[in-house]
């Protein structure tokens, strides 16, 4: 009885989903959805609580790494590949979505904030543009931020020279926090702006993604705009 108990659960999970999407569904069921399709033998209501309190909600389980999924008991590494799918697949779609001609500094930030406000870590996004401002690439590296970077400006224009692109800009969030450039990101902006100038790369803009989706340009701060000149 307790087999078709559970089966039942399932399909009236799938009901409301096929009925009404997401919207009307609690973020524990839109997470037991998921878990159907990795744990087809199982209960799967107690883990989909145990992963929101684990990480604190839907997003962070969504946005979690692998290896940081399988130290919940109860993932194992097939289960973590299907959860961290969602956000690939959203950034790779997203990424698709941008090929076009990005020619004002509002929509690059728009572009970042698309990007990188699901993050929960710091990370940093290089993107790469043509001679007709197109996308060309879009890089996004985990493990620090311009203020903190892991990744060098050597590492930065040799991104552009593979891209082989006439311009790029950069961006970096500030996971819960505001949008204010540090000391740190101005001189690093500078500085990269030198640099690539030296291989004939125009740095277009800097943008900090904060809390929210929330966006700065430093570009638009008069103080700066000789950096992207």
């Amino acid at each position: 009885m307790e087999e078709l108990s559970r089966k039942g659960h399932r399909q009236r999970v799938k009901d409301a989903y096929l009925k009404s999407g997401l919207d009307s569904m609690p973020d524990h069921n839109v997470l037991e959805l998921i878990l159907f399709y990795a744990i087809p033998q199982k209960d799967v209501k107690p883990l989909a609580y145990e992963l929101i309190n684990h990480f604190g909600s839907l997003e962070n389980v969504i946005n979690a790494d692998i290896k940081e999924l399988m130290l919940v008991n109860g993932v194992k590494e097939h289960t973590a590949i299907l959860i961290s799918l969602f956000k690939g697949v959203n950034l790779r779609v997203n990424q698709n979505c941008a090929k076009e001609k990005y020619r004002s500094y509002e929509s690059i930030a728009k572009y970042s904030s698309m990007m990188l406000r699901s993050y929960t870590n710091e990370v940093i996004m290089i993107v790469t543009f043509d001679n007709n401002n197109s996308i060309i690439n879009t890089h996004i590296r985990d493990g620090g931020t311009v203020n903190r970077a892991q990744i060098s400006k050597k590492d930065i224009a040799e991104i552009a020279l593979r891209d082989n692109a006439s311009s790029l800009a950069i961006a970096h969030n500030h996971p819960g926090g505001n949008t204010n450039p540090s000391i740190a990101d101005i001189n690093m902006t500078q500085e990269l702006s030198v640099f690539l100038r030296q291989i004939n790369v125009r740095l277009i803009d800097h943008i900090i993604v904060g809390e929210g989706g929330k966006t700065e340009s430093i570009k638009s701060n008069s103080k700066y705009m000789k950096f992207f000149d």
